[in-house]
């Protein structure tokens, strides 16, 4: 009889203890510090995502400042150098163009005419390359800051800063192998815009 009650005592007391271990008693509810850890803020994971995971929003990130000047005709990118067979492709035919033999290549120099530009095109292998867009009229603006003819020259100075170099006139901005011209007349005005490939001729 002792015997049986001893095996009675010792199996409520395992069953007392598994229940407490896996916490499946239906009646028993696990205390909150049995929750990971790892879920509790400020220990392994931050309690925001601007806790050191991202930088302070105050601080402004500089623009970034592309390597050569382009061209923006719409949402079409033409850079210098570039076939022009390829922005046929992509903005269409243009209204007429203009071919004179090279003076510094074998072929025609051709000039292709669009809506307020001339696009100028030197022969190279079987292409045609862009080396010099020029605004003939105010109806384009460049791709940065939006200059157009009849801007003020210190808005040109706002947007792309007074390193330049000026000769009568003009004032120069270099980026690698690309050059933006501004040409002003009369009272600090912008007159003409063109856009300049440095040609090795």
């Amino acid at each position: 009889m002792k015997r049986i009650g001893l095996i009675l005592i010792i199996t409520l007391a395992m069953l007392a203890l598994t229940a407490c271990g896996n916490g499946n008693d239906p009646g028993v509810e696990a205390p909150v510090e049995q929750e990971p850890v790892g879920n509790a803020p400020g220990e392994n994971e931050p309690s925001s995502p601007v806790a050191g995971n991202e930088p302070d929003a105050s601080v402004e990130d500089e623009p970034v400042v592309p390597d050569v000047f382009f061209f923006k005709m719409g949402d079409f990118i033409i850079n210098l150098d570039e076939d022009i067979d390829h922005v046929i492709e992509n903005v269409g035919e243009p209204l007429g163009k203009f071919e004179r033999p090279s003076c510094a290549f074998e072929g025609n120099d051709i000039i292709f005419f669009y809506p307020g530009i001339e696009i100028a095109t030197y022969p190279a292998g079987s292409g045609n390359y862009i080396h010099m867009i020029d605004f003939i009229d105010d109806s384009n603006r460049t791709a940065e800051g939006g200059i157009r003819s009849g801007t003020s020259i210190q808005k040109v100075f706002e947007v792309y800063g007074t390193d330049y170099s000026y000769e009568t006139g003009m004032y120069k901005y270099t980026r690698g192998l690309t050059v933006l011209e501004f040409i002003v007349i009369d009272d600090d005005i912008v007159e003409r815009i063109r856009y300049r490939l440095l040609l090795d001729l």
